[in-house]
């Protein structure tokens, strides 16, 4: 009793010597951020150089003295060599949490310099004694640092997108739906409306900036690991069903769900949803299940027309399994079919209305495309999708309750696990064979497998021990790696690094979407001071620029809505083609925007104007640092030389 008293009293000296080591380092991490944004250092750049001088500075006082004592018997010391990988991880994850943090409090909550540094340097510095004090020092038990590590990562994970959220810039493809919002609708050419209704939602309560257009993607990730934490702990328990939501946390393609503003975020939460409702009925038995499912469907379908996969896998399941099929003969599946039928009616009218163009869109057109053979593809996505380590664990996951099922051995569950994944990954195999495949399809799919991988982390699957196996143990660098390179890419993309520059085009990265947004924004003013007729924006790509310049290059006044996408000059921009009808842009002065200068210098370009200036080169800027240029020309009475431009042509340049 009385050694493990002293052994206590040392590791409380020797806690409180780490805590007086990391606010005299913290201290100099804010007078060096300090003098380095006074001598002219980029703030978001200066923190960076602060916080690697602190940084080695405590490495190098923590590391001279003795590494406090053991007190539980279970704690299993580390080699100085973990140890420095341990620290290293945790300064990774804290830069990454702390640039977020810095641009919160000073870009957007406008704080001073010293107010905004002094948040940003103890804040972290907490956090990081905090990490230190439960991970570097082994003092406590093996099994209470994992619980603390798996809450600690999905804590981690929840608030770097929290931070980020309003940072970003968005994707062109986010932007694009933003523009759903502005022209909101029952339904749209490519997608259904969830994802525009959602929008919609989040920039009327927090304004129309990113984070108003990502808020919906974060609560859409909070439903997905709720349903699958418990349809997780239905099937094994609730150790297994934390593990699970450690991994709908950090395997990549669920961690983008919950931060990106895409129809995949609310069909990833409906999909759980309904893998959810679909095991407490198939499973657990449970009569009202069935509503639950059939609203999860419906709203899935509002969102994306795949999920529609879970309905034949259903079936499939009553017609196997002998202690379901008695649902063939009850009410409860069909009220559950209708009503997710009446939910997804919207859209079906939206479509009786449109010449059904978007059934078409992701019906026909995709069967009757060009033979492509893309089944490579779909398994690098999967891949990219998964982590390697993802990918493999599904496998072994699926065969292991193959053999379960043949066996008669937990056949019911394993049977559940193989039809909800396999029959959906069937049918993208299949249209793989012969057409192109989008990387994201395969993603949700992947939640009714998750369970029985965050098993195989607990020891089990399938009733297979896999405890001590190369698999298990590949999970932890892959958890790791992933959330690491997290952090460094949000603040390499917000904030970047001290002598890091970006690659020389402003499509590969979105680093500058909103200073591209403000030279166009400048450009545009410019050319309508001049001109008697209403300025549109038409960008050469299918819609990316279009939807970039209808969000970031809007005037505090006048148009708002003047990014018209292709369709004037004779191309398609998708829904654009629908929002501006030639005709309703016929006479306006156009400013042409391009990444690529042969765009602009396309032969057929001239024919739909009086006149087109020469093609002038814009630099982007961001942060004082170049990141790339894109080319415009100005072309006056759009549209006003008809279908051949016999005469237009001679008008060109000038």
């Amino acid at each position: 009793m009385q050694q493990v008293q002293a052994l206590a009293a040392t590791h409380k000296h020797a806690i409180m010597r780490l805590f007086v080591v990391g606010m005299i380092c913290a201290l100099l991490d804010y007078i060096i951020l300090l003098m380095s944004i006074r001598a002219g250092i980029d703030p978001m750049k200066a923190h960076v150089l602060s916080f690697a001088c602190g940084s080695i500075l405590y490495l190098v006082c923590i590391g001279t003295g003795e590494i406090p004592a053991k007190i539980d018997s279970d704690a299993r010391g580390s080699s100085r060599f973990e140890q420095l990988i341990i620290f290293l991880f945790i300064r990774i994850l804290i830069l990454g949490l702390r640039g977020g943090i810095l641009v919160v409090v000073m870009a957007t909550l406008g704080f001073p310099i010293i107010f905004s540094a002094a948040i940003t340097v103890f804040t972290s510095a907490a956090i990081g004694l905090l990490a230190d004090a439960v991970f570097l020092w082994p003092t406590i038990s093996i099994e209470k640092r994992k619980y603390l590590a798996a809450a600690g990562i999905i804590i981690y994970l929840l608030a770097l997108r929290l931070i980020f959220l309003g940072s970003a810039n968005l994707l062109p493809e986010e932007a694009y739906y933003w523009n759903y919002s502005q022209h909101l609708d029952i339904g749209y050419l490519d997608h259904p409306p969830m994802v525009a209704w959602m929008i919609w939602l989040g920039t009327y309560l927090f304004g129309d900036n990113e984070f108003g257009v990502r808020i919906g993607a974060y609560c859409c990730w909070l439903l997905t690991a709720i349903f699958s934490f418990y349809l997780t702990q239905n099937l094994f328990d609730k150790v297994t069903a934390i593990v699970c939501a450690v991994l709908v946390s950090a395997v990549p393609f669920y961690f983008s769900t919950g931060f990106l503003m895409m129809p995949d975020a609310p069909l990833t939460a409906a999909w759980a949803a309904t893998l959810f409702f679909l095991e407490r009925a198939l499973l657990g038995e449970k009569r009202l299940a069935w509503l639950g499912a059939g609203m999860s469907l419906g709203i899935g379908l509002l969102s994306k027309y795949t999920i529609l996969l879970l309905g034949p896998a259903a079936l499939l399941f009553i017609l196997i399994e002998p202690g379901a099929r008695r649902w063939l003969y009850r009410r409860e599946p069909y009220l559950a079919a209708a009503v997710a039928a009446l939910l997804f009616s919207p859209v079906i009218y939206w479509n009786a209305t449109h010449q059904w163009m978007s059934f078409a869109f992701q019906g026909s057109r995709r069967v009757s495309g060009a033979f492509q053979f893309t089944l490579p593809s779909l398994i690098i996505s999967v891949v990219v999708l998964l982590t390697p380590t993802g990918l493999i664990a599904s496998i072994v996951c699926l065969k292991a309750n193959m053999s379960a099922v043949l066996s008669r051995t937990g056949a019911s569950r394993g049977l559940f696990l193989l039809l909800f994944t396999l029959v959906p990954l069937s049918v993208f195999i299949l249209f793989s064979l012969f057409h192109e495949n989008k990387p994201n399809w395969t993603g949700p799919l992947w939640l009714a497998v998750l369970p029985f991988v965050a098993s195989t982390l607990v020891g089990t699957v399938g009733g297979t021990q896999l405890s001590g196996s190369r698999l298990r143990r590949a999970w932890i660098p892959t958890i790791g790696i992933a959330t690491a390179v997290y952090a460094v890419l949000f603040h390499y993309v917000v904030l970047g690094f001290p002598g890091v520059g970006y690659i020389n085009n402003i499509r590969t990265l979105p680093v500058a979407w909103s200073e591209f947004g403000q030279a166009v924004g400048a450009i545009e003013a410019a050319v309508a001071k001049e001109s008697t007729v209403p300025v549109v924006l038409i960008g050469t790509d299918k819609y990316f620029l279009a939807s970039e310049m209808a969000f970031y290059a809007r005037q505090p006044q006048g148009n708002r809505d003047n990014s018209v996408g292709l369709s004037p000059i004779g191309g398609s921009s998708l829904m654009y083609d629908i929002w501006h009808p030639t005709e309703t842009v016929k006479g306006n002065t156009a400013v042409l925007v391009s990444v690529k200068r042969n765009e602009l210098e396309q032969d057929d370009i001239p024919q739909y104007f009086s006149r087109l200036t020469d093609i002038q080169e814009q630099i982007v800027r961001k942060n004082g640092t170049v990141v790339g240029s894109f080319y415009y020309r100005i072309g006056y009475d759009l549209g006003s030389c008809g279908s051949t431009g016999m005469q237009c042509r001679s008008s060109s340049g000038g």
